[in-house]
């Protein structure tokens, strides 16, 4: 107890932090709580945690989201800009998803009321759309490109699969209908705490959804036609028809290229086109209706052939972000980002029919057999360190790849070495290196040794 007070240091005594413990230990979930916290410190022990926090939290964010590039976002996306409350409450939790810190700490912070800063967060996780979000995370990404962070993701978790099998306290998120939240948040007068009440969950729960699963666009009401109305008539003044003409049928650039270029919506210079009698060009393909994505086309081209969803904006004239949104109407799941490119996917692809089917999820890429196998070589070893200094990588890039084969096939894999014993594979761990030394090509073996 001493030990741990030094730690701590003055904020508390020895006395104090066993009072505490047994106050926690009286909790009916309390050893749950204490395997989780041991769980994600041996993986945070074993992995090179891919952000480094520390050099985030010593930026200086007086930069970040300046007023115009907020209005422009707003402009991009239609969403209202609000009185000048939301923008300084968005900054808060841009500034706590890059750093990691509470939005409390955020220096915008603390000349906002906590109460209005709550009730202004639910509000604008109800409007919150999912071209807005994109635009925001493109944001986060380019204010850490601006101070020389280039190789980092904007947010990083441990994986879920760290808590397989234990019954915590708190809400479940995955027992929260998303689809039923989103008509929610669209028809009640105060969204949020109505679908807490009726989840049966707390308001930061169901922000937390909301900002993962932003709902889907409003319909039209007075005032965002009211908005609509004026951004139309800030887009006549700045593209007027001769400049519109010149750009869309004489340089024969598209809408999302005119709109890359001025600023404005794609939907809004439609709408200008249509005002200015210029007929919109059809889409070069059959398959696409004007301003629609077919399932089966976007199931073919997406999830069959591994395209990417830029490549599909590009070839359909429209934004990315527009491309996501089909396919969450559609109800297609999205690949994570990071993965390889059209000719990998498609070679990767055609490489599957020839795999055992357990193996064919791990299938992301031209490294993916090297990860499979260097799993099972691993196996020869009792620790992480000692597999991957026999197989001359840095023990992190093991872990980093054993954790990537356990995202893609959704299972662990292997139950980590603990003093006094060796790694060992779980029930389904065994299946796939079975699987792998199938289709391995002959002569490669894999011998699993253990001490003793």
């Amino acid at each position: 107890m001493e030990d741990a007070a030094e730690h701590l240091g003055p904020v508390t005594d020895s006395i104090g932090i066993s009072r505490i413990l047994q106050m926690l230990d009286d909790q009916p979930h309390w050893s749950a709580s204490v395997a989780a916290l041991v769980r994600l410190s041996d993986h945070l022990d074993a992995t090179e945690v891919p952000i480094d926090y520390q050099r985030r939290r010593r930026l200086d964010y007086a930069q970040l989201l300046p007023h115009e590039h907020w209005r422009d976002i707003c402009r991009r996306t239609g969403a209202l800009p609000g009185n000048g409350l939301r923008e300084r409450v968005v900054r808060c939790q841009l500034f706590q998803r890059i750093s990691g810190l509470p939005a409390e700490a955020s220096p915008d912070h603390s000349s906002i009321n906590e109460a209005r800063f709550r009730a202004e967060a639910a509000r604008f996780a109800t409007i919150q759309t999912l071209d807005l979000a994109d635009a925001l995370a493109e944001e986060a990404r380019t204010f850490l490109a601006a101070h020389g962070i280039h190789e980092e993701p904007t947010t990083w978790q441990p994986p879920l699969t760290l808590l397989s099998g234990l019954v915590l306290p708190g809400p479940d998120l995955d027992r929260i209908d998303v689809d039923q939240l989103h008509q929610f948040v669209r028809q009640h007068k105060s969204p949020v705490r109505h679908a807490a009440e009726t989840f049966g969950t707390s308001v930061e729960v169901i922000r937390l959804v909301l900002d993962e699963q932003p709902a889907p666009a409003l319909p039209p009401t007075e005032t965002i036609a009211k908005a609509t109305g004026l951004i139309r008539f800030k887009a006549r003044q700045e593209v007027p028809k001769e400049t519109f003409t010149s750009l869309y049928l004489d340089e024969h650039r598209s809408l999302q290229q005119i709109a890359e270029h001025t600023g404005f919506s794609r939907q809004t210079l439609a709408a200008l086109a249509r005002e200015y009698g210029i007929p919109i060009r059809d889409g070069p393909q059959d398959y696409k209706r004007r301003g629609t994505i077919e399932r089966a086309w976007l199931m073919e081209q997406y999830v069959v052939r591994r395209r990417t969803l830029p490549d599909l904006a590009r070839e359909t004239g429209m934004s990315t972000a527009n491309m996501a949104r089909w396919a969450h109407i559609h109800k297609i799941p999205l690949r994570p980002r990071g993965g390889g490119s059209h000719k990998t996917a498609l070679q990767v692809t055609s490489q599957a029919a020839s795999t055992p089917a357990i193996l064919r999820k791990a299938l992301t890429g031209t490294f993916a057999w090297q990860r499979l196998e260097r799993f099972a070589a691993a196996l020869s070893y009792p620790t992480i360190g000692e597999a991957a200094k026999a197989l001359s990588i840095h023990p992190s890039a093991l872990v980093i790849q054993i954790n990537r084969l356990e995202r893609d096939l959704g299972k662990t894999l292997l139950e980590r070495a603990e003093r006094g014993r060796a790694m060992k594979l779980t029930p389904f761990g065994k299946k796939i290196v079975a699987a792998v030394c199938t289709r391995s090509s002959p002569g490669t073996t894999f011998e699993v040794i253990r001490p003793g």
